[in-house]
């Protein structure tokens, strides 16, 4: 894909609101200057995220994400840099401009861009007929007696296939589409030289990405035929297993509830979301797949399993531990009464408050492995209480939990009636599992009082440049003690003397040693205006002082290994009445140096 230009880039960044792309993900509210809400990038009860919408910048004070708006996309809907910056130019009407680039990159690029535009609007023709023709009947009639509104069919785009063979290719050819593009698509089949539509006499659903791009179709027949469903071939841009129905409806709803519920069909999602459960895909199938898995899991981790009850349902259930066990998802199981599906549920009188009592009791998917592997065992006679004691090793050795791993292993050794020397032979079959989670998610590194003291001096130089001038001035390196406040101190030090005067360029958050901390530094800076000039002073001095005592402490060093050495002496004696001068001025409040 060709380079977008920078100018694009920036004009995208000053297009953008930037309270209304974080907004769909935390409830923010004004406080001063800036706008704080709970962190969507960790769990927290208390506020610690902040946003700055005039800088378009945010930051995490407790787990320390930071950026600007590209970043907050990026990390929040797992994009990379193009993409998100693609998707917010979409957002706000920015034409981009791409840098010279090779023809075999433009090609590719309008190729796709082409591909996607004819799925959008092949989208849009199967709507209408759907709404408007006499030949769609049948699909009005299913739909009503299903019980689905008109807004969630708008909402899904629902849409109907005219059963003539050639009524799509023609409408998209009249459009100025190519045969070749209508059969990469796969809306298209050729045959003896003649071409045919792929879907006829068919209610559509399209498959979209996460963005809501239309990528792909699945059709329903309406009558006996075969195959009841059909869906587009694999192409470059579809593959039917990385795919899950309803995420681009359901992102945000995702986001904002930390869970997703996952059904089997397009019309259980259907149902559920206009039941008003709006957090729900579908695998499109009982054949859950890891990529799918990984895609629902870049907007939570917590995955709620809602299958039929039937044999392929369980089946698919306790395949997607096995698929889960490296992607540090928590997985919980909707238990469905006998013979209902989420679409039966929600569509009887209880409607979304039946399933919502059923996914509050919902076990998490160790537990629920538990019960039925104990449920089908005849715990009455020794032999199937050794057959239900393999099967449970197997479960558990699964478990990335180790408390509830705990739990379970108790409540199985009461059922199985084991005694020590069997329960220890059972957590031991679970160490390697244990030993695995016990290590936990990475956590966010602890900052030194020293680190701590460098970054408020450096956001408080952005907060009062005219104050700061002069302590940066007389500033090195040495000053700093980490990669990334070295980095920042040059460009604070660049951006308040002046090399960027007159420029809106914002600052890159994707690269640099810098990067992780700037949006930090913009973020405080605003909050720091609260505080006195003398905070400045102060941290200047206190980092003075450790430059000192750094400085002292290699002296020593050198000394230890040659007392003789004069000219350490003489720096060491200097310093140290330097050391005791700073530590008074800190004293006494005054400042001047």
């Amino acid at each position: 894909m060709a380079l977008i230009k920078q100018s694009s880039i920036q004009a995208v960044l000053d297009a953008c609101d930037m309270l209304e792309i974080v907004s769909p993900y935390t409830e923010l509210k004004k406080t001063g200057a800036n706008y704080m809400g709970r962190c969507p990038f960790h769990n927290e009860k208390t506020p610690s995220f902040s946003v700055d919408p005039a800088q378009k910048l945010y930051y995490c004070f407790g787990c320390g994400e930071g950026g600007n708006a590209f970043t907050f996309l990026q990390k929040i809907e797992s994009l990379e840099f193009a993409d998100a910056v693609q998707a917010l130019a979409d957002k706000y009407a920015v034409n981009l401009e791409f840098k010279q680039s090779s023809a075999g990159q433009e090609e590719r690029f309008r190729r796709r861009e082409r591909v996607l535009s004819l799925l959008d609007q092949a989208a849009s023709y199967y709507s209408r007929c759907l709404r408007d023709s006499a030949k769609a009947e049948s699909g009005r009639l299913y739909l009503k007696r299903r019980g689905f509104k008109e807004e969630v069919i708008r909402q899904y785009r629902l849409g109907f296939s005219p059963p003539g063979g050639q009524a799509l290719a023609k409408a998209a050819q009249d459009k100025g589409f190519s045969a070749e593009e209508l059969i990469s698509t796969g809306l298209v089949m050729q045959k003896s030289g003649r071409f045919y539509d792929r879907f006829r006499g068919r209610l559509m659903f399209p498959f979209t990405d996460h963005r809501g791009r239309v990528l792909g179709f699945g059709a329903r027949v309406l009558d006996d035929s075969k195959p009841k469903y059909l869906n587009s071939p694999d192409s470059g841009l579809y593959h039917k297993g990385n795919l899950v129905f309803g995420l681009g409806n359901a992102r945000q709803d995702i986001v904002r509830q930390d869970r997703a519920y996952v059904v089997e069909g397009y019309t259980d999602v259907m149902a559920l979301s206009q039941a008003g459960i709006k957090n729900v895909v579908a695998s499109m199938g009982t054949a859950l797949t890891g990529q799918q898995l990984r895609e629902i899991s870049r907007f939570t981790k917590n995955i709620y399993l809602s299958f039929d009850a039937d044999a392929a349902g369980q089946k698919a259930i306790l395949r997607a531990q096995e698929l889960a066990n490296n992607m540090a998802i928590s997985l919980w199981v909707v238990k469905m009464p006998p013979g209902q599906d989420p679409a039966d549920l929600v569509m009887s009188a209880g409607g979304g408050q039946d399933y919502d009592c059923l996914a509050a009791e919902a076990p998490t998917l160790l537990e629920y492995q538990v019960q039925m592997t104990l449920s089908r065992s005849d715990l009455s006679t020794a032999a199937g209480r050794n057959k239900a004691f393999a099967a449970l090793k197997k479960v558990l050795s699964g478990a990335a939990d180790a408390i509830e791993r705990d739990e379970q292993l108790r409540i199985i050794a009461g059922r199985l009636r084991l005694d020590v020397e069997n329960v220890a032979y059972l957590m031991k079959a679970v160490s390697h599992a244990a030993a695995a989670s016990d290590e936990g998610e990475a956590r966010q590194r602890v900052l030194t009082h020293q680190e701590s003291n460098e970054r408020s001096f450096l956001s408080l130089c952005l907060a009062y440049p005219g104050e700061a001038r002069r302590y940066l001035q007389a500033m090195t390196d040495a000053y700093f003690t980490t990669e990334q406040t070295r980095a920042a101190y040059h460009w604070v030090k660049e951006r308040i003397e002046g090399h960027n005067a007159g420029s809106k360029a914002a600052p890159d958050f994707s690269t640099g040693a810098a990067a992780s901390i700037l949006p930090e530094l913009q973020i405080r800076s605003r909050s720091g205006q609260e505080l006195p000039p003398d905070a400045l002073h102060e941290l200047f001095f206190r980092l003075s002082e450790a430059r000192i005592n750094r400085r002292i402490s290699v002296l020593k060093e050198e000394l230890s290994r040659d007392d003789n050495n004069s000219e350490s002496f003489k720096d060491l004696c200097r310093l140290e009445t330097r050391r005791r001068e700073i530590i008074e001025l800190i004293q006494s409040g005054s400042y001047e140096f």
